[in-house]
This record gives C-alpha cells, structure tokens and sequence, in this order.
C-alpha cells in the first residue's frame, strides 16, 4: 500500500470542500482509495489530505474523471492546482 499526500488550492471555505469531500468518499473507496485524513492549511486557501491506496496514480485520475469533475470543481477544489507525494507505507 502507499500513502499519497496531496495538497490542493480551494476556493471556498474548507467546511464547504470537507462536505463534498466526504460525499464523494464512498466512490473513492469503491474505486480502491481509502481517506486517512485532510486538514486545511493554516494561513492560506488550501488543503492537505492523505490516502490509502495500491494504485497511487488512480489519485490523480479520478480528480479528473468525467463523473468527479462536476463534484470537485463545486467543492471549491482547483483542479490542476495539485501536488502530489507518494510514500510506502511502513
């Protein structure tokens, strides 16, 4: 399994990106995804959040699958505006 860290540009409040963020969780999980955790940065108008997964790159593309699009870009998420790390889960 690997952890992928991402960090993302919002542009509404992170309350309002959090509610759209857990709504979209079960399709995250179904597509082998697992959340471990966001927080919003402080001081500035972004999000850090860390998952679980076998296929990092699955990250990215779901961000920009036709059926996510819609729901991520309403969240307030700025899409292009990501920055990914993976790590190996010890």
């Amino acid at each position: 399994m690997a952890l992928v860290f991402g960090r993302i540009r919002i542009t509404q409040p992170f309350a309002h990106w959090h509610k759209a963020f857990l709504a979209h969780a079960p399709a995250r999980l179904a597509g082998g995804i697992e959340d471990v955790l966001c927080a919003p940065v402080i001081g500035s108008q972004e999000v850090i959040y860390v998952v679980r997964t076998d296929n990092p790159r699955l990250v990215h593309d779901m961000s920009w699958s036709e059926e996510a699009r819609g729901i991520i870009e309403a969240s307030g998420h700025v899409l292009g505006s990501e920055v990914y790390t993976v790590c190996d889960e010890v």
